[in-house]
């Protein structure tokens, strides 16, 4: 092959990388979510399956959101959420049997049965985790830090929570109890 055909084709390819992450890998589709048939975005930060259960979607996100907001800090950029009323749109984003699920600093996606305040809350704790400490951070510090902020500070209700969550949960409350004056971020920057 020469040059001229090599370089057009090798074009198209780095053009089309960034469309088949989003059609192949279902989680980062909530980056571009309206791509997904079925979803519609009636607000930038808010999308759904179901048009007829925005006004649900749009108060249950500003109850996580509101919750999230007074545990860990204002959020630098509006959190994208798609809400899923059915399975066959969870299983879109590949959600399985999670309640939820949080794509760094992408957005989240609610399943059926995620459909609670708690529930938001900690998913959008753990997409300010990903904004304060970035996404790699969030996908290498301590479970017990990370899962265990948004357990502790997300208002869930669950007491015991299963092992090993609910001790993960202990541990970050025991951690922030010793917190003092120090910034939480500034604090889980710090853990190793």
């Amino acid at each position: 092959m020469n040059l001229k055909r090599i370089l057009p084709i090798s074009l198209i390819a780095v053009l089309m990388l960034p469309i088949a992450a989003l059609a192949i890998v279902k989680p980062l589709r909530v980056v571009v979510p309206s791509l997904v048939p079925g979803i519609a975005c009636p607000l930038p930060n808010i999308c759904t399956d179901s048009v007829a259960r925005f006004r649900d979607a749009q108060q249950l996100y500003e109850k996580g959101l509101s919750t999230a907001v007074a545990a860990v800090g204002p959020f630098q950029q509006v959190p994208r959420v798609v809400f899923c009323t059915t399975s066959a749109c969870a299983d879109s984003f590949g959600l399985g049997r999670r309640a939820a699920e949080t794509v760094g600093d992408f957005g989240l996606v609610v399943a059926p049965r995620g459909w609670k305040p708690f529930y938001l809350a900690h998913e959008l704790i753990h997409y300010r985790q990903a904004e304060s400490l970035g996404n790699l951070a969030v996908a290498t510090k301590p479970k017990w830090l990370i899962e265990g902020m948004a357990y502790s500070l997300s208002g869930d209700p669950r007491h015991p929570l299963g092992e090993p969550f609910e001790q993960w949960r202990s541990q970050f409350e025991t951690w922030h109890s010793n917190l003092g004056a120090l910034d939480l971020w500034d604090a889980a920057r710090r853990v190793r």
